[in-house]
């Protein structure tokens, strides 16, 4: 996440605390205004001069939040050096109040620490300081304004001193805790980033719920980097003719062609948690059962290739009616142990699986005709009672002395 994209993210914060205070400024002093009416009319514990005084503060004050409430919360107009002009305002209305009401010693001075803590919804540490050090200077007032006043009785030096020190303490205090509180955002916004970019370099290979899957682990992402031995069952699918057919396509068409196909292949090979391992010019290699165990990797993989050649069948009749190229695609499928990890440099790794497995299965695939899903003996084995398949016996294949079996997969029996 940029700078920008925090800095964004903090205004829109400051705005929306704004709007809070806002809200409940203007409810707290209509409610200050009940209050002071109902023990002048009611109670009769205020004097009338005083009252007045009360009465006109706190009517100024409404109106001062009226006008910020429908500033801010309903024509969305906002600036962010209104939060500390807002912060002061409130510090001298309450002042004036307690001036004007001769309330130096009364219940309202801790209103003070109110204003301090409640700016902490604006998550901005200045805004704070600001509140805190206008709160103290207000308080300093009170405490000047109550010398000479007969009705009164003075404040200490001790305790006003000690009051504005405890305010400038508490403003400390909560700018240290939104301090923490954006380092904290920071953080998380760091590593969402982080796990972002990791969650799209495994979707390379992987579907998304996989990737996530994959994070959410306890080895995290180093299951996919490390080497390890495991059983796999590995598809390889390969376009028929494609090399006539690419020398006789303008590139920007074949290219096209490809990602169209491609596209489609990938969505196919992620509905059933295959692992891509590459593209190999007009191929593509898959594999199941790693990083993560799939008991009915066998049966994932045919269940993949079979929707890849339906899928492959729907393309061609779009095509077609498009007066556009077809494809004929050949696919095979083996399984076996095999080699996984990342290999590479330091500058560039990827995923891929090694061995013999696979290099059988791209023989295997290579004896595919177009439309066809061959599969080896071990497979058919793991997978008869689930798919029914044509027996092709056996067959040679370069670079093995032996013959080996191989099936044509038909349907799948249930």
């Amino acid at each position: 996440m940029t700078k920008e994209k925090l800095d964004a993210f903090f205004s829109a914060e400051e705005k929306s605390g704004e709007r809070k205070i806002n809200l409940i400024r203007l409810v707290a002093i209509a409610v200050f205004f009940l209050n002071e009416l109902f023990n002048f009319h009611v109670l009769g514990v205020v004097g009338h001069r005083l009252h007045l005084n009360a009465v006109r503060l706190l009517l100024a004050w409404e109106v001062y939040a009226a006008a910020a409430w429908y500033l801010v919360n309903r024509r969305g107009v906002y600036a962010r050096w209104m939060k500390y002009v807002s912060a002061g305002a409130d510090a001298l209305f309450l002042t004036l109040i307690l001036v004007l009401v001769e309330g130096n010693n009364g219940p309202l001075v801790p209103m003070y620490y109110v204003l301090i803590i409640e700016s902490a919804l604006r998550y901005s540490r200045r805004a704070i300081f600001a509140s805190a050090g206008f709160s103290a200077a207000g308080y300093a007032a009170v405490w000047y304004f109550s010398f000479g006043n007969p009705r009164l009785v003075p404040i200490s030096a001790y305790v006003a001193v000690l009051q504005m020190l405890i305010m400038a303490l508490v403003g400390a205090f909560a700018g240290y805790v939104v301090r923490k509180m954006r380092g904290l955002v920071l953080k998380f916004a760091h590593n969402l980033v982080r796990r972002e970019m990791a969650e799209s370099a495994l979707s390379r290979y992987v579907s998304h719920q996989v990737a996530r899957k994959i994070l959410d682990s306890p080895e995290g992402g180093a299951i996919m980097s490390e080497g390890r031995r495991t059983h796999a069952a590995i598809l390889i699918s390969d376009i028929r003719g494609f090399t006539p057919m690419s020398e006789a396509m303008d590139p920007v068409e074949l290219v096209r062609l490809l990602n169209l196909y491609f596209s489609r292949m990938v969505d196919v090979v992620f509905r059933h948690d295959g692992t891509l391992d590459k593209f190999v010019g007009d191929a593509l290699i898959v594999v199941f059962n790693d990083p993560f165990d799939q008991p009915d990797a066998e049966k994932r993989a045919l269940a993949c290739a079979a929707e890849m050649q339906a899928e492959i069948s729907v393309f061609n009749k779009q095509q077609e009616a498009a007066g556009k190229r077809t494809l004929g695609v050949g696919i095979g499928v083996h399984c076996g142990p095999v080699v996984a990890g990342n290999i590479g440099s330091e500058t560039r790794m990827d995923y891929t699986v090694m061995g013999d497995t696979v290099n059988f299965t791209s023989r295997l695939q290579g004896k595919a005709p177009a439309g066809a899903v061959y599969v080896s003996a071990a497979v058919q084995k793991k997978t008869s009672e689930d798919f029914s398949y044509r027996d092709l016996g056996r067959m040679e294949f370069k670079g093995y002395a032996e013959p080996a079996g191989v099936y044509e997969l038909l349907t799948a029996t249930r």
